[in-house]
């Protein structure tokens, strides 16, 4: 790989993989759409821990939190919409009901059963990866009418994820949110965050919706996603690297491009998931529906392009 190759390919990866548009995408859509061959399974799992190190350093004190009172056996809080919402977006949206009663769920649970949720939920994804592996990763699931596709459907589950917040939040919705998350919960998220195995398909956009629809705090809902995916990718990319260097078949990686692409990926991951909380706390409940309308639109275009040209 060239020095450009892999300072796009490290960019994209670690500035999409934490937003909810899909990094598997758009890395495969660009390959395509430069010329350039796939990267390696090697290089992939190297972006993605640099990414994952982005996640840990972003939610460090959160990860502290959990740590202080797992050992002393206490609840977390994992708060509500209003935590990441500014009182000038609150404001805002008054329009649309009472915001501050709306927003008056607030979440905690034992750091203990936090974890086993995380556990749970992170449990299909492992499964599922590890029963299809192959399939997963044949040229016909990373073929960019494939990726283009499941833009569309992501797209699709984050405008479904933007409507439930807001019946939520207008009062249409009338169910009993729980104050902790559950196995159920966990259980659901963790198939969604399954489902994005499938490249095009973003892995943050499906978890967040899939605790939307069941009732979390827009908040809780990020975080939560993001805490699922920290066993998930950490997995994935030792698995990757164990592969590889047990392979006889494959030459061994090249460690200075693989130095450049994690550190590349890390600080792009980082500027992102600094980006994604700022946009939540000046748009709050709109964060969802810019991404949704630029996913699918991205999709329905390279659609048009590979079966129009």
């Amino acid at each position: 790989m060239t020095l450009v190759q892999i300072a796009t390919l490290s960019f994209m990866q670690g500035f999409t993989e934490l937003l909810p548009i899909s990094s598997s995408g758009y890395m495969i859509i660009a390959s395509w759409v430069l010329g350039w061959d796939p990267p390696s399974a090697v290089f992939d799992a190297t972006v993605h821990l640099g990414s994952l190190l982005a996640l840990a350093l972003f939610f460090r004190r959160d990860w502290m939190l959990i740590l202080r009172t797992l050992r002393r056996g206490r609840t977390i809080p994992l708060g509500g919409d209003d935590d990441l919402m500014s009182m000038q977006t609150l404001e805002r949206h008054r329009r649309i009901g009472d915001m501050r009663r709306r927003l008056s769920i607030r979440m905690s649970m034992p750091s203990k059963n936090l974890l086993k949720a995380a556990g749970l939920g992170s449990l299909p994804a492992i499964a599922i990866g590890a029963a299809a592996y192959q399939a997963i990763t044949s040229d016909a699931f990373r073929a960019p009418e494939v990726a283009a596709g499941m833009f569309i459907v992501t797209g699709g589950a984050l405008l479904l994820g933007h409507h439930f917040t807001n019946l939520r939040l207008t009062g249409k919705d009338r169910r009993t949110r729980s104050k902790v998350i559950d196995y159920t919960d966990a259980l659901i998220i963790g198939f969604a965050q399954a489902a994005a195995l499938i490249p095009g398909i973003s892995r943050s956009a499906v978890t967040i919706t899939a605790g939307l629809t069941r009732g979390m705090p827009l908040v809780v809902a990020v975080r939560f996603s993001y805490l699922l995916s920290v066993p998930v990718i950490a997995i994935a990319s030792i698995v990757s690297f164990i592969q590889v260097l047990a392979s006889s078949s494959e030459s061994l990686p090249d460690w200075d491009e693989l130095g450049i692409g994690f550190a590349i990926s890390f600080v792009a991951s980082y500027i992102a998931i600094n980006l994604f909380m700022w946009l939540i706390r000046r748009m709050g409940t709109l964060t969802l529906w810019p991404f949704a309308v630029f996913t699918a639109a991205t999709g329905a275009i390279v659609l048009a392009v590979v079966y129009g040209g």
